[in-house]
Protein backbone atom coordinates (compact mmCIF):
# COMPACT_ATOMS: atom_id res chain seq x y z
CA UNK A 1 0.00 0.00 0.00
CA UNK A 2 2.85 2.43 0.83
CA UNK A 3 4.54 1.67 -2.50
CA UNK A 4 1.30 2.12 -4.41
CA UNK A 5 0.34 5.48 -2.87
CA UNK A 6 3.91 6.63 -3.48
CA UNK A 7 3.60 5.95 -7.24
CA UNK A 8 0.06 7.10 -8.00
CA UNK A 9 -0.49 8.95 -11.29
CA UNK A 10 -1.21 12.72 -11.30
CA UNK A 11 -4.62 14.00 -10.15
CA UNK A 12 -5.16 10.88 -7.99
CA UNK A 13 -6.73 10.76 -4.53
CA UNK A 14 -6.58 8.20 -1.72
CA UNK A 15 -9.73 7.27 0.23
CA UNK A 16 -8.90 5.77 3.61
CA UNK A 17 -11.71 3.62 5.05
CA UNK A 18 -10.60 1.09 7.68
CA UNK A 19 -7.44 -0.87 8.29
CA UNK A 20 -7.32 -3.24 11.26
CA UNK A 21 -5.35 -6.15 9.71
CA UNK A 22 -3.49 -6.39 6.42
CA UNK A 23 -3.25 -9.25 3.91
CA UNK A 24 -0.33 -10.75 5.81
CA UNK A 25 -2.41 -10.95 8.96
CA UNK A 26 -0.49 -8.15 10.65
CA UNK A 27 -2.64 -6.01 12.89
CA UNK A 28 -2.49 -2.26 12.61
CA UNK A 29 -3.69 0.70 14.59
CA UNK A 30 -5.63 2.73 12.04
CA UNK A 31 -4.17 6.11 13.01
CA UNK A 32 -0.59 4.82 12.78
CA UNK A 33 -1.30 3.21 9.40
CA UNK A 34 -2.81 6.50 8.17
CA UNK A 35 0.22 8.44 9.39
CA UNK A 36 2.59 6.05 7.56
CA UNK A 37 0.61 6.38 4.32
CA UNK A 38 0.45 10.15 4.63
CA UNK A 39 4.24 10.30 4.96
CA UNK A 40 4.88 8.67 1.55
CA UNK A 41 1.81 9.45 -0.57
CA UNK A 42 2.02 11.72 -3.60
CA UNK A 43 -1.74 12.41 -3.52
CA UNK A 44 -4.17 13.82 -0.94
CA UNK A 45 -5.98 11.38 1.42
CA UNK A 46 -9.70 11.60 2.26
CA UNK A 47 -11.90 9.56 4.63
CA UNK A 48 -15.43 9.31 6.02
CA UNK A 49 -14.84 9.59 9.77
CA UNK A 50 -13.72 12.56 11.75
CA UNK A 51 -11.69 10.19 13.97
CA UNK A 52 -9.00 10.37 11.30
CA UNK A 53 -9.17 14.15 11.12
CA UNK A 54 -5.87 15.70 12.09
CA UNK A 55 -3.86 12.55 11.35
CA UNK A 56 -3.33 12.94 7.62
CA UNK A 57 -6.64 13.35 5.79
CA UNK A 58 -7.57 16.56 4.00
CA UNK A 59 -11.11 16.59 5.42
CA UNK A 60 -14.56 17.24 3.99
CA UNK A 61 -18.11 16.31 5.13
CA UNK A 62 -17.30 13.71 7.82
CA UNK A 63 -19.32 11.45 10.11
CA UNK A 64 -19.07 12.49 13.73
CA UNK A 65 -17.70 9.69 15.90
CA UNK A 66 -19.24 11.39 18.90
CA UNK A 67 -22.72 11.49 17.32
CA UNK A 68 -22.95 7.86 16.21
CA UNK A 69 -21.31 6.69 19.47
CA UNK A 70 -24.01 8.46 21.44
CA UNK A 71 -26.76 6.98 19.23
CA UNK A 72 -25.26 3.50 19.63
CA UNK A 73 -25.07 3.88 23.41
CA UNK A 74 -28.73 4.92 23.57
CA UNK A 75 -29.79 1.82 21.59
CA UNK A 76 -27.69 -0.42 23.86
CA UNK A 77 -29.33 1.05 26.95
CA UNK A 78 -32.82 0.41 25.49
CA UNK A 79 -31.93 -3.19 24.70
CA UNK A 80 -30.46 -3.76 28.14
CA UNK A 81 -33.73 -2.53 29.63
CA UNK A 82 -35.53 -5.33 27.82
CA UNK A 83 -36.96 -3.46 24.90
CA UNK A 84 -37.54 -5.65 21.86
CA UNK A 85 -35.00 -5.12 19.08
CA UNK A 86 -37.79 -4.84 16.57
CA UNK A 87 -39.03 -1.74 18.34
CA UNK A 88 -35.68 0.00 18.19
CA UNK A 89 -35.41 2.43 15.30
CA UNK A 90 -32.04 4.14 15.11
CA UNK A 91 -32.12 7.43 13.17
CA UNK A 92 -29.47 7.81 10.49
CA UNK A 93 -26.30 9.61 11.50
CA UNK A 94 -25.68 12.44 9.06
CA UNK A 95 -22.48 14.13 7.97
CA UNK A 96 -21.10 17.03 9.96
CA UNK A 97 -20.29 20.45 8.64
CA UNK A 98 -17.36 20.16 6.20
CA UNK A 99 -14.08 20.73 7.92
CA UNK A 100 -10.58 20.72 6.53
CA UNK A 101 -7.01 20.44 7.80
CA UNK A 102 -5.16 23.65 6.88
CA UNK A 103 -1.81 21.86 6.92
CA UNK A 104 -2.95 19.36 4.28
CA UNK A 105 -4.47 22.12 2.21
CA UNK A 106 -1.11 23.87 2.16
CA UNK A 107 0.66 20.65 1.27
CA UNK A 108 -1.56 19.92 -1.74
CA UNK A 109 -2.10 23.51 -2.81
CA UNK A 110 -5.86 23.54 -2.14
CA UNK A 111 -7.26 27.08 -2.12
CA UNK A 112 -9.90 28.12 0.40
CA UNK A 113 -12.01 29.42 -2.48
CA UNK A 114 -12.54 25.84 -3.68
CA UNK A 115 -14.00 24.63 -0.38
CA UNK A 116 -17.76 24.06 0.06
CA UNK A 117 -19.75 26.91 1.51
CA UNK A 118 -19.70 27.01 5.32
CA UNK A 119 -16.55 24.90 5.61
CA UNK A 120 -14.48 25.13 8.75
CA UNK A 121 -10.69 25.16 8.69
CA UNK A 122 -8.68 23.69 11.55
CA UNK A 123 -4.98 23.65 12.48
CA UNK A 124 -4.44 26.94 10.69
CA UNK A 125 -0.98 28.27 11.35
CA UNK A 126 -0.89 31.51 13.31
CA UNK A 127 -0.71 34.67 11.22
CA UNK A 128 2.53 36.60 11.19
CA UNK A 129 0.93 39.27 13.38
CA UNK A 130 -0.24 36.68 15.93
CA UNK A 131 3.05 34.81 15.94
CA UNK A 132 5.47 37.74 15.84
CA UNK A 133 3.41 40.56 17.29
CA UNK A 134 6.06 41.76 19.73
CA UNK A 135 8.81 41.48 17.14
CA UNK A 136 6.75 43.37 14.54
CA UNK A 137 5.92 46.11 17.04
CA UNK A 138 9.59 46.35 18.02
CA UNK A 139 10.71 46.52 14.38
CA UNK A 140 8.09 49.15 13.52
CA UNK A 141 9.09 51.18 16.57
CA UNK A 142 12.75 50.91 15.57
CA UNK A 143 11.96 51.97 11.99
CA UNK A 144 9.88 54.91 13.21
CA UNK A 145 12.65 55.93 15.61
CA UNK A 146 15.21 55.61 12.83
CA UNK A 147 13.05 57.63 10.44
CA UNK A 148 12.59 60.29 13.10
CA UNK A 149 16.34 60.32 13.76
CA UNK A 150 17.13 60.62 10.04
CA UNK A 151 14.60 63.42 9.73
CA UNK A 152 16.17 65.22 12.66
CA UNK A 153 19.67 64.69 11.22
CA UNK A 154 18.64 66.10 7.83
CA UNK A 155 17.04 69.06 9.58
CA UNK A 156 20.12 69.60 11.73
CA UNK A 157 22.46 69.33 8.74
CA UNK A 158 20.34 71.85 6.85
CA UNK A 159 20.22 74.16 9.86
CA UNK A 160 23.97 73.97 10.38
CA UNK A 161 24.56 74.52 6.68
CA UNK A 162 22.38 77.63 6.73
CA UNK A 163 24.08 78.81 9.91
CA UNK A 164 27.50 78.23 8.34
CA UNK A 165 26.51 80.22 5.26
CA UNK A 166 25.20 83.03 7.46
CA UNK A 167 28.35 82.93 9.59
CA UNK A 168 30.59 83.09 6.53
CA UNK A 169 28.54 85.97 5.15
CA UNK A 170 28.79 87.81 8.46
CA UNK A 171 32.52 87.14 8.68
CA UNK A 172 33.01 88.32 5.10
CA UNK A 173 31.12 91.51 5.93
CA UNK A 174 33.20 92.05 9.08
CA UNK A 175 36.38 91.35 7.11
CA UNK A 176 35.42 93.98 4.57
CA UNK A 177 34.52 96.50 7.29
CA UNK A 178 37.80 95.84 9.10
CA UNK A 179 39.73 96.31 5.86
CA UNK A 180 37.89 99.53 5.09
CA UNK A 181 38.42 100.85 8.61
CA UNK A 182 42.14 100.11 8.27
CA UNK A 183 42.26 102.05 5.02
CA UNK A 184 40.36 104.98 6.51
CA UNK A 185 42.56 105.08 9.62
CA UNK A 186 45.67 105.17 7.46
CA UNK A 187 44.39 107.74 4.99
CA UNK A 188 46.99 110.27 6.15
CA UNK A 189 49.77 107.71 5.80
CA UNK A 190 48.49 106.71 2.38
CA UNK A 191 48.38 110.31 1.28
CA UNK A 192 51.97 110.76 2.47
CA UNK A 193 53.06 107.58 0.68
CA UNK A 194 51.44 108.72 -2.54
CA UNK A 195 52.78 112.26 -2.29
CA UNK A 196 56.34 110.95 -2.09
CA UNK A 197 56.42 109.27 -5.53
CA UNK A 198 54.43 112.20 -6.98
CA UNK A 199 56.99 114.66 -5.64
CA UNK A 200 59.76 112.44 -6.97
CA UNK A 201 58.08 112.40 -10.37
CA UNK A 202 57.90 116.19 -10.47
CA UNK A 203 61.52 116.58 -9.36
CA UNK A 204 62.88 114.03 -11.81
CA UNK A 205 60.77 115.41 -14.67
CA UNK A 206 62.20 118.91 -14.03
CA UNK A 207 65.69 117.47 -13.95
CA UNK A 208 65.15 115.55 -17.17
CA UNK A 209 63.88 118.68 -18.94
CA UNK A 210 66.85 120.69 -17.67
CA UNK A 211 69.36 118.13 -18.93
CA UNK A 212 67.62 117.86 -22.28
CA UNK A 213 67.56 121.70 -22.73
CA UNK A 214 71.26 122.10 -22.19
CA UNK A 215 73.40 123.13 -25.16
CA UNK A 216 74.81 119.66 -25.05
CA UNK A 217 71.90 117.53 -23.79
CA UNK A 218 72.93 114.97 -21.16
CA UNK A 219 70.92 112.07 -22.48
CA UNK A 220 72.30 109.62 -19.96
CA UNK A 221 71.17 111.65 -16.94
CA UNK A 222 67.85 112.41 -18.62
CA UNK A 223 67.31 108.72 -19.24
CA UNK A 224 68.08 107.97 -15.59
CA UNK A 225 65.58 110.60 -14.46
CA UNK A 226 62.92 109.23 -16.79
CA UNK A 227 63.50 105.72 -15.48
CA UNK A 228 63.04 107.09 -11.94
CA UNK A 229 59.79 108.68 -13.08
CA UNK A 230 58.56 105.32 -14.38
CA UNK A 231 59.49 103.59 -11.13
CA UNK A 232 57.83 106.27 -8.99
CA UNK A 233 54.67 106.14 -11.09
CA UNK A 234 54.54 102.35 -10.67
CA UNK A 235 54.92 102.75 -6.92
CA UNK A 236 52.11 105.30 -6.78
CA UNK A 237 49.96 103.04 -8.93
CA UNK A 238 50.62 100.09 -6.61
CA UNK A 239 49.64 102.13 -3.55
CA UNK A 240 46.43 103.33 -5.19
CA UNK A 241 45.58 99.78 -6.30
CA UNK A 242 46.13 98.53 -2.76
CA UNK A 243 43.80 101.19 -1.35
CA UNK A 244 41.16 100.47 -3.98
CA UNK A 245 41.37 96.76 -3.14
CA UNK A 246 40.76 97.55 0.52
CA UNK A 247 37.57 99.39 -0.36
CA UNK A 248 36.48 96.68 -2.80
CA UNK A 249 33.79 94.41 -1.36
CA UNK A 250 33.77 91.64 -3.95
CA UNK A 251 36.15 88.72 -3.23
CA UNK A 252 39.21 88.69 -5.44
CA UNK A 253 40.53 85.65 -7.21
CA UNK A 254 43.06 83.42 -5.48
CA UNK A 255 46.28 83.40 -7.44
CA UNK A 256 49.92 82.48 -6.77
CA UNK A 257 51.11 85.24 -4.45
CA UNK A 258 54.52 86.29 -3.16
CA UNK A 259 54.25 86.47 0.65
CA UNK A 260 57.43 88.54 0.91
CA UNK A 261 55.96 91.15 -1.41
CA UNK A 262 52.76 91.30 0.68
CA UNK A 263 54.84 91.93 3.82
CA UNK A 264 56.94 94.62 2.14
CA UNK A 265 53.79 96.35 0.85
CA UNK A 266 52.23 96.38 4.31
CA UNK A 267 55.43 97.61 5.96
CA UNK A 268 55.61 100.45 3.46
CA UNK A 269 52.02 101.41 4.30
CA UNK A 270 52.78 101.59 8.04
CA UNK A 271 56.29 103.09 7.73
CA UNK A 272 55.19 106.48 9.01
CA UNK A 273 53.38 104.97 12.00
CA UNK A 274 56.40 102.86 12.85
CA UNK A 275 58.52 106.04 12.82
CA UNK A 276 55.99 107.96 14.92
CA UNK A 277 56.03 105.23 17.60
CA UNK A 278 59.83 104.76 17.44
CA UNK A 279 59.51 101.12 16.40
CA UNK A 280 62.66 99.50 15.06
CA UNK A 281 61.74 97.32 12.09
CA UNK A 282 63.70 94.13 11.40
CA UNK A 283 62.96 91.80 8.50
CA UNK A 284 64.36 88.40 7.73
CA UNK A 285 62.64 87.26 4.54
CA UNK A 286 63.56 84.06 2.75
CA UNK A 287 64.36 85.10 -0.82
CA UNK A 288 63.72 81.59 -2.17
CA UNK A 289 60.24 81.33 -0.69
CA UNK A 290 57.68 79.68 -3.03
CA UNK A 291 54.40 81.43 -3.80
CA UNK A 292 51.19 80.64 -1.96
CA UNK A 293 47.76 80.36 -3.56
CA UNK A 294 45.71 83.10 -1.98
CA UNK A 295 43.75 86.32 -2.01
CA UNK A 296 46.37 89.07 -2.01
CA UNK A 297 44.13 91.69 -0.39
CA UNK A 298 42.97 89.38 2.41
CA UNK A 299 46.53 88.27 3.19
CA UNK A 300 47.62 91.92 3.29
CA UNK A 301 44.82 92.49 5.79
CA UNK A 302 46.12 89.67 8.01
CA UNK A 303 49.67 91.00 8.02
CA UNK A 304 48.43 94.57 8.56
CA UNK A 305 46.29 93.55 11.56
CA UNK A 306 49.13 91.59 13.16
CA UNK A 307 51.65 94.39 12.61
CA UNK A 308 49.34 97.08 14.04
CA UNK A 309 48.54 94.82 17.03
CA UNK A 310 52.30 94.49 17.63
CA UNK A 311 52.75 98.28 17.45
CA UNK A 312 49.88 98.78 19.91
CA UNK A 313 51.37 96.19 22.29
CA UNK A 314 54.71 98.08 22.42
CA UNK A 315 53.38 101.56 23.29
CA UNK A 316 54.05 101.15 27.04
CA UNK A 317 57.58 99.69 26.78
CA UNK A 318 60.93 101.33 26.10
CA UNK A 319 62.43 98.85 23.66
CA UNK A 320 60.23 98.60 20.61
CA UNK A 321 61.35 96.11 18.01
CA UNK A 322 59.15 94.62 15.30
CA UNK A 323 60.66 91.55 13.71
CA UNK A 324 59.08 89.96 10.65
CA UNK A 325 60.36 86.65 9.27
CA UNK A 326 59.35 84.27 6.51
CA UNK A 327 60.55 80.74 5.90
CA UNK A 328 59.51 77.41 4.45
CA UNK A 329 59.04 75.03 7.38
CA UNK A 330 58.46 71.92 5.33
CA UNK A 331 57.44 70.84 1.84
CA UNK A 332 54.28 72.65 0.82
CA UNK A 333 54.03 75.15 3.74
CA UNK A 334 55.20 78.77 4.15
CA UNK A 335 55.47 80.31 7.63
CA UNK A 336 55.22 84.00 8.54
CA UNK A 337 56.33 85.16 11.98
CA UNK A 338 55.60 88.60 13.44
CA UNK A 339 57.43 89.22 16.72
CA UNK A 340 57.17 92.18 19.09
CA UNK A 341 58.81 93.24 22.35
CA UNK A 342 55.56 94.42 23.93
CA UNK A 343 53.86 93.60 27.20
CA UNK A 344 53.00 90.07 26.10
CA UNK A 345 49.81 88.08 26.49
CA UNK A 346 48.36 86.60 29.65
CA UNK A 347 48.67 82.77 29.24
CA UNK A 348 45.08 82.40 30.45
CA UNK A 349 43.91 84.42 27.43
CA UNK A 350 45.81 82.56 24.70
CA UNK A 351 42.99 80.07 24.02
CA UNK A 352 40.44 82.92 23.70
CA UNK A 353 42.60 85.34 21.75
CA UNK A 354 41.28 84.40 18.29
CA UNK A 355 37.63 84.18 19.32
CA UNK A 356 35.21 86.91 18.16
CA UNK A 357 34.62 89.87 20.50
CA UNK A 358 37.51 89.01 22.82
CA UNK A 359 39.88 91.92 23.30
CA UNK A 360 42.31 93.32 25.85
CA UNK A 361 42.18 96.81 24.37
CA UNK A 362 40.08 99.51 26.05
CA UNK A 363 38.48 100.59 22.77
CA UNK A 364 38.86 97.34 20.85
CA UNK A 365 36.04 95.44 19.12
CA UNK A 366 37.69 92.04 19.44
CA UNK A 367 37.28 91.14 15.75
CA UNK A 368 40.75 91.74 14.28
CA UNK A 369 42.34 88.43 15.29
CA UNK A 370 39.10 86.51 14.69
CA UNK A 371 39.12 87.88 11.12
CA UNK A 372 42.77 86.88 10.75
CA UNK A 373 42.01 83.32 11.81
CA UNK A 374 39.00 83.16 9.47
CA UNK A 375 41.09 84.31 6.50
CA UNK A 376 43.99 81.96 7.24
CA UNK A 377 41.73 78.94 7.79
CA UNK A 378 39.85 79.73 4.58
CA UNK A 379 43.24 79.54 2.87
CA UNK A 380 43.74 76.03 4.37
CA UNK A 381 46.33 77.33 6.80
CA UNK A 382 46.64 77.79 10.55
CA UNK A 383 47.50 80.68 12.89
CA UNK A 384 48.72 80.71 16.49
CA UNK A 385 50.49 82.82 19.12
CA UNK A 386 53.22 82.05 21.63
CA UNK A 387 54.99 84.11 24.30
CA UNK A 388 58.42 85.54 23.52
CA UNK A 389 61.27 84.54 25.83
CA UNK A 390 62.25 88.09 26.89
CA UNK A 391 58.74 89.51 26.90
CA UNK A 392 56.41 90.16 24.06
CA UNK A 393 54.57 87.88 21.67
CA UNK A 394 55.15 85.92 18.50
CA UNK A 395 52.23 85.59 16.08
CA UNK A 396 52.74 82.99 13.38
CA UNK A 397 50.72 81.59 10.55
CA UNK A 398 51.32 78.97 7.87
CA UNK A 399 49.91 78.75 4.36
CA UNK A 400 50.18 75.99 1.74
CA UNK A 401 52.27 76.81 -1.33
CA UNK A 402 50.66 76.98 -4.76
CA UNK A 403 52.84 74.04 -5.89
CA UNK A 404 53.30 71.07 -3.56
CA UNK A 405 56.91 69.86 -3.57
CA UNK A 406 57.59 66.12 -3.40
Amino acid sequence: MEKRVEALPPRSAVYFFLLAIDAEGVRHEEERALIRLNAVTNSPIFSFSDSFFGHGIVGGPLMSVQDYSQQTAKVAVRLLRGEAPSNVRMPPVGLSTPKFDWREMQRWGISESRLPSGSEIYFRGPAAWEQYRLQIIAICAALLAQAALLGWLFYEIGRRHRAEIQSRSSMAELTYMDRRASAEQRSATLAHEISQPLAGIATKASAALRWLRMEKPNNEKAQTALEGIVAASHRASDIIASVRAMFKKEPSERVPTDVNQIILTVLSLVRVELQQHSVDRQTQLNEHLPNVLGDKVQLQQVVLNLVMNAVAAMQSVQTRVLKVQTDQTNAGMVRVSIEDTGTGIDPSNIDRLFKPFFTTKANGMGMGLAICRSIIENHDGRIWVSPRTNGGSIFQFELPTSVILH
